[in-house]
């Protein structure tokens, strides 16, 4: 049993080394043999029949007589790619942005088919080591019925199998051998290309004017060609919704179902077109920046490329995956369609079916179409690309240093336009609220307080000159003109905070962090505030006091010098300035000693001794503060005598000072007083003495 086992494996080596040797030997030779072989075979054959009950032998011989024929096709094909290698191929240098474009289509499509020859040429190895093993097992069983000297009819039956296979696996043999001298060509073309391409510069390759009136004829015909599609799948649609009201009702299900598919169809065809016109304005953007990098020699073009062109290559590949999703859906419901009809081909739903099934066919094929025109702009955009970065590594020094550039003002163009947040903004469209996501940007956030800064320089300049004009032209006081500057310059940093927002384009809504308990704090907080600027707004309204009045508050006494928006500063005697609240000088009780005029009286009380004559008292004070320059003529000072004191006579002297700036009433007093005593020297008049002390 053993040496019977190794019999058979060396007979099935062997025979595994005859047929590659003999496919070998035999598929280049002429057709001659084949076409003598299949003529014999052909003689032998009976009526074609399409029964199940056609004989055996008829049914190999028609199998095999169709694989010489495949074989005949093949050997002539062998010969004439042959003699096509055998021509050395030849391609330009590109000069133009077409050709270029042209070549790198074409490399790309070579590497297509190289590889697709490649996993070709993979399975038809194994398919031919299955069929060598066939080979094997059917040689085997051949010699099994000679050896038993069986039926001539079933040795005849197992030479036509033997004979069968034996030709099925040289025309395998003959298929990878075509493969083998196909592949070999095409790498010949695409070494040629590729050649081609190194030698050519893209720095000789320009954008002339026929390649510019190519590329628009196309973009404009492919627009029109949309158009027309995106017109009739329109009609299309209205006609389906038309059929489906008329007829939906008495339709059976099916029918009713193939209506509905037939809307979804015009549907789904208008977002494919839909959808096919983005990808030609995408691929009209493509063509604009390859037009800006090879004619204009915008090194910012490159950068924008390499940017945008991984997004746009992302989204059309999803867009590629998701109909590739949507075409394998649509398969399953049409094989389904299929195997329920060769299952039961004469049911009696079996014409509404097969409608149904026409239906998904025609979806298949739009969403195939849609398929291919994603792949040819993802195709177009990674040719383009690969051109941008070999033109930019054959850039010059002053070249390089214009596309650095070109990244450095794009990256600060990217970081200036970077997202931080976005807020939603209530808009009202067609009577409608709906909300609206703004983003804020970092360049919005810069330019909202430079906008600031400089309209805050000019309200400033504006209001300043305002208040001078106000003064000095209108005859305004000082201190109301400063006061209506301020209030102009509040309302215009306001506006001006409002406008800087609105230019930079940066929402209200998004100071809604804040919150609404942090809102009410502020509001607690700044109910003070507003308070006080609400009196500021009397004080300017009223006027109750003005910029040099006196005024006295509680036991404090000074002059006002500023009214603010929200205090008013009063100096006092001793040159300490106090901020008071506007709303306690509307509340509490103020003095203002100038209100109606600066003129005010002034008491200075003088004891002299008993025994001195009165009239001449009073005639030395008088003529004292008669020679004192700063006391007022008209009413002119008085002289009185008030009391009779224990210790002497009390006189008082009521002068008048204007209260101006730079007027210090106390020096005045002090001044009288000197005066005063010199004037009771020379009229000898003196002093009363200290007053008893009582014990």
């Amino acid at each position: 049993m053993t040496g019977r086992a190794s019999a058979l494996r060396l007979l099935a080596a062997g025979v595994l080394s005859l047929c590659a040797c003999v496919s070998l030997a035999q598929a280049p030779n002429s057709t001659r043999a084949l076409a003598a072989q299949a003529d014999a075979i052909r003689a032998q054959l009976g009526t074609a029949t399409e029964s199940i009950t056609e004989d055996r032998a008829d049914f190999l011989r028609r199998q095999l007589l169709a694989s010489l024929d495949r074989r005949q096709d093949m050997v002539r094909a062998i010969h004439d790619v042959e003699r096509l290698s055998g021509q050395p191929a030849r391609v330009a240098a590109p000069r133009s942005l077409l050709a270029l474009d042209d070549l790198r289509r074409e490399i790309q499509r070579l590497d297509a088919d190289l590889d697709s020859g490649r996993r070709r040429m993979s399975l038809l190895e194994q398919e031919r080591t299955v069929m060598a093993t066939q080979l094997t097992e059917k040689v085997a069983a051949e010699r099994t019925l000679l050896d038993a000297r069986a039926e001539p009819d079933a040795i005849a039956m197992a030479k036509l199998e033997t004979a069968l296979t034996e030709s099925v696996t040289a025309e395998t043999d003959m298929m990878l051998r075509l493969l083998r001298v196909q592949q070999t060509f095409a790498q010949a073309q695409r070494d040629a290309i590729a050649t081609a391409l190194a030698a050519s510069s893209t720095r000789d390759v320009t954008v002339t004017d026929r390649d510019a009136a190519d590329v628009n004829a196309r973009l404009r015909a492919r627009g029109e060609a949309l158009a027309r599609q995106m017109a009739a799948a329109t009609t299309q649609r209205a006609r389906a919704r038309a059929e489906l009201a008329r007829n939906g009702a008495t339709a059976t299900p099916l029918q009713l179902e193939a209506m509905k598919e037939r809307v979804a169809n015009a549907d789904i065809d208008m977002e494919l077109t839909r959808e096919a016109r983005t990808n030609l304005a995408t691929e009209q953007l493509a063509w604009q920046t390859a037009v800006r990098i090879y004619r204009d020699r915008d090194e910012s073009a490159i950068v924008e490329a390499r940017r945008h062109g991984p997004m746009l290559v992302e989204r059309l590949e999803r867009r590629r995956d998701f109909l590739a999703s949507m075409s394998d859906q649509i398969l399953m419901r049409s094989g389904m369609l299929s195997t329920e009809l060769a299952q039961n081909p004469g049911a009696s739903d079996a014409a509404d079916k097969r409608a149904l099934r026409d239906v998904f066919d025609q979806r298949l094929q739009m969403v195939q179409r849609a398929r291919f025109d994603e792949s040819r702009l993802i195709d177009l955009i990674a040719r383009m690309r690969e051109d941008f970065d070999a033109r930019a590594s054959a850039y010059g020094f002053r070249e390089r240093v214009n596309l650095a550039w070109a990244f450095v003002r794009d990256a600060v163009l990217r970081a200036w336009n970077f997202e931080v947040f976005t807020v939603n903004q209530t808009v009202e469209v067609d009577g409608r609220k709906t909300q609206v996501p703004r983003g804020v940007t970092v360049g919005k956030i810069v330019k909202a307080p430079l906008l600031l800064v400089l309209s805050l320089f000019l309200a400033a300049k504006l209001t300043s000159w305002w208040e001078r004009w106000l003064h000095r032209r209108r005859g305004m006081d000082e201190g109301r003109a400063r006061l209506l500057r301020r209030w102009a310059l509040a309302l215009l940093v306001a506006a001006c905070v409002l406008a800087s927002l609105a230019i930079a384009g940066i929402p209200l809504a998004a100071f809604a962090f804040i919150g609404g308990a942090v809102a009410i704090g502020i509001g607690f907080g700044m109910q003070a505030l507003f308070k006080n600027l609400i009196s500021g707004v009397l004080v300017l309204i009223e006027r109750p006091f003005r910029l040099g009045d006196v005024i006295e508050v509680g036991t404090m006494r000074g002059m006002v010098v500023d009214i603010d928006l929200r205090t008013s500063v009063v100096r006092d005697a001793d040159g300490a300035d106090t901020l008071i609240p506007n709303s306690v000088l509307m509340e509490e009780n103020v003095k203002n000693v100038t209100y109606r005029t600066r003129m005010q009286r002034q008491t200075l009380p003088v004891v002299v001794d008993g025994d001195s004559e009165p009239r001449a008292v009073i005639e030395a004070m008088r003529t004292a503060a008669q020679r004192h320059g700063q006391l007022v003529d008209d009413p002119e000072p008085t002289v009185l005598l008030e009391d009779f004191a224990d210790n002497g006579l009390r006189f008082v002297l009521h002068y008048w000072i204007e209260l101006v700036p730079g007027m210090d009433r106390r020096r005045v007093s002090s001044d009288l007083r000197m005066m005063i005593l010199g004037a009771f020297e020379d009229a000898g008049i003196k002093m009363a003495p200290p007053p008893p002390i009582v014990r």
